[in-house]
C-alpha cells in the first residue's frame, strides 16, 4: 500500500499531494500535537491534554498506514486513525466552544454540547461505515424505523423532558445561578440537564425538576433584578398614619441592604377590629439575602417602634394595676435618678430639680447595628447609656468613616447638640443591643424655668468638657479668661434655646 492515499488524507485533502509532501506535513501537525499535550499536562486552563494527544495518535498511525504491508492490518489502521483523530477534533472544539461561551459562570447547561457531541459522532460514524465498509445507509436507517416507533411510544415521558430542557435553552426563562419558585419550592438554579433541571433550596437540599414539568408549572424569576418584599403589621390608631410612615422609613433606611431606588412603600390598608394594618413593601437586590434581611426590617422596627411609643396593639379584655407593679415603678425611678448622677454637670442639682428633671425621660432600646445618632443631623437629646456598648465615628477629610472609639455604661453623648442646638459632629451605633436614657430638651427647659440658677451651673461644667475634648485653647495662653469666655457664649446659648 505504499503510496496509497489514506482515508483521513482524503478528508483532509491530502490527496492532490504527492506522497512526500502528504507524509511530511502529517508528521510534523504529529509532533506538534504530542508536544502541546505534553505540555497542557502541566497547565490548568480549559484545554485538556488528551484530546490533543489522540489527534497527534490519529496523525501517526496515518502515516504508518501505507507503511504496512498486510491489507487486512492497514485498513484497521487506516481506519483507526480516522475515528482518533475526528475524536480529538472533535473533543477540542467542544471544550474550545464551552470555554468561550460560559466563561465567568459555575454551572452551565450541558444539552447542547451532548446533543452536538452526539450529532457529530453519528456523522463520524455514518461517514465510516460508507467509506470504508461500504454500507448503505439508507438500508440501514430503514431497517430500525419500526423499532423506533415503539422506542417513541415507550420513551414518551423521558422524550418529553428532553425536548422540554431543549426549549428551556432556547428560551432561557432562567440562568444557573438565578432564584426561582416553582409550586411551592424555592432555590438556585444550579443546572439544566436531559431529563432535569437541578435546584439548591435554602435548607441545601437538591431538588431535580422534571423539565417537562418546568415547561407547564407557572415560574418565578428573582435573578438579576430588584425584587421586593412585604411585611404587614398592626399599629395603634392613635397613631397618625404620617408619623408611622416617617418611623418606618428611618428604619428601611438605616439598613445598607434595602435599596432607597426604588422606594419603600409605606400604605395603611385597611381597618382592623384593634389595629390599623399597614402594609410596608421595600426591594432588596440580591434575592438570596430576602430572608435575613426580612428578620433585620421586623426587628429595627420592633425597637423603633417601641422607641417612638407607638403600640402594636392586641386583643385585650382586662387590665389590673396592681400596687407591686406601682411600688415596681417608683424604684425604677430612683434608679434613674442615681444614674443621672453619673452626669457630671447635673450632679450638683438638688433632689427636687433631679426628680424635676427625672419624670421627663424616657428609657429606648436600640438594636445591634442600629444608629442612635448621625454625625451631621440636628438633634434636641442627651443619651445616657445604660447597657451595651456602642462606636463613635466620624467622616476623615477623605469622606470614609474612622473609627474614634466605644463607649459603654455609663458614658453619655449629645449633651452639645442639646444644648447649642449645634449639628451631631459623630455617629454613634449601637454594637450590641443597647438600652439608653433619653433627656430631651423639653425636659432642661421646665427645669432652666423653674431653677434659672441651674443652668448657669451646667454653663461651666459643660464649657470645661469642650475646653478638654476639643482642646481650641492653649491654658498656658488663654488661662481661665478662655474657659470663663466659652461658659459665657454658652450660657448664652443655652438662654437663647431654652427661652429663659
Amino acid at each position: 500500500m505504499l503510496g496509497s492515499v489514506t482515508q483521513l488524507q482524503t478528508v483532509l485533502g491530502l490527496d492532490n499531494l504527492s506522497v512526500d509532501i502528504r507524509v511530511a506535513l502529517e508528521s510534523i501537525a504529529a509532533a506538534a500535537a504530542l508536544l502541546y499535550a505534553l505540555a497542557l499536562r502541566h497547565r490548568h486552563g480549559n484545554l485538556k491534554a488528551w484530546p490533543v494527544a489522540m489527534a497527534g495518535v490519529g496523525l501517526v498511525l496515518d502515516v504508518i498506514t501505507p507503511i504496512v504491508s498486510h491489507s487486512r492490518f492497514a485498513f484497521l489502521i487506516d481506519t483507526g486513525a480516522l475515528i482518533l483523530f475526528l475524536w480529538g477534533i472533535i473533543r477540542i472544539a467542544l471544550e474550545l466552544a464551552d470555554a468561550a461561551t460560559h466563561r465567568g459562570r459555575e454551572h452551565f447547561s450541558t444539552i447542547f454540547r451532548d446533543l452536538l457531541t452526539l450529532t457529530l459522532w453519528v456523522v463520524v460514524v455514518m461517514v465510516v461505515l460508507r467509506t470504508s465498509f461500504h454500507i448503505d445507509l439508507g438500508a440501514l436507517i430503514a431497517v430500525p424505523a419500526v423499532l423506533t416507533v415503539v422506542l417513541g411510544f415507550a420513551l414518551q415521558e423521558t422524550l418529553g423532558n428532553v425536548f422540554s430542557g431543549l426549549t428551556l435553552q432556547l428560551s432561557r426563562p432562567f440562568h444557573p445561578g438565578d432564584w426561582v419558585r416553582v409550586s411551592d419550592k424555592v432555590g438556585r438554579v444550579h443546572d439544566i440537564g436531559w431529563r432535569a433541571t437541578t435546584v439548591i433550596t435554602r435548607a441545601n437540599e437538591r431538588l431535580d425538576i422534571p423539565n417537562a414539568q418546568l415547561s407547564k408549572d407557572l415560574l418565578f424569576n428573582y435573578g438579576r433584578h430588584a425584587v421586593a418584599d412585604e411585611i404587614s403589621i398592626g399599629l395603634a390608631y392613635g397613631e397618625p398614619p404620617n408619623r408611622v410612615r416617617e418611623v418606618v422609613l428611618d428604619v428601611l433606611h438605616d439598613i445598607p441592604e434595602v435599596l432607597q431606588r426604588p422606594e419603600p412603600e409605606i400604605m395603611p390598608w385597611e381597618f382592623g377590629d384593634y389595629a390599623i394594618r399597614y402594609r410596608i413593601k421595600y426591594w432588596l437586590a440580591d434575592y438570596e439575602h430576602s430572608e435575613r434581611l426580612h428578620a433585620r426590617v421586623v426587628s429595627g422596627l420592633w425597637y423603633a417602634l417601641r422607641r417612638h411609643g407607638i403600640e402594636i396593639p392586641f386583643p385585650v379584655r382586662t387590665m389590673i394595676v396592681s400596687r407591686e407593679r406601682r411600688i415596681e415603678e417608683s424604684e425604677a425611678q430612683r434608679e434613674i435618678e442615681a444614674e443621672l448622677r453619673n452626669v457630671d454637670f447635673l450632679r450638683e442639682l438638688s433632689d427636687e430639680e433631679m426628680r424635676l428633671l427625672a419624670g421627663t425621660v424616657r428609657v429606648h432600646q436600640f438594636g445591634a447595628g442600629e444608629a442612635l445618632v448621625r454625625e451631621g443631623d440636628s438633634g434636641d437629646a442627651l443619651y445616657i447609656i445604660r447597657r451595651g456598648v456602642v462606636d463613635v465615628t466620624a467622616n476623615g477629610s477623605d469622606g470614609h468613616p474612622i473609627h474614634l472609639s466605644e463607649l459603654t455604661r455609663p458614658a453619655f453623648f449629645g449633651e452639645m447638640a442639646l444644648m447649642t442646638g449645634e449639628k451631631r459632629n459623630a455617629t454613634i451605633r449601637a454594637r450590641t443591643d443597647v438600652e439608653v436614657i433619653e433627656m430631651n430638651r423639653a425636659g432642661f427647659t421646665e427645669l432652666f424655668k423653674s431653677h434659672p440658677d441651674a443652668a448657669a451651673q451646667m454653663s461651666e461644667i459643660i464649657a470645661a468638657r469642650m475646653m478638654q475634648r476639643r482642646e481650641l485653647l492653649d491654658a498656658s495662653q488663654q488661662g481661665d479668661g478662655g474657659s470663663r469666655g466659652r461658659s459665657s457664649w454658652l450660657l448664652s446659648k443655652m438662654r437663647e434655646i431654652f427661652d429663659i
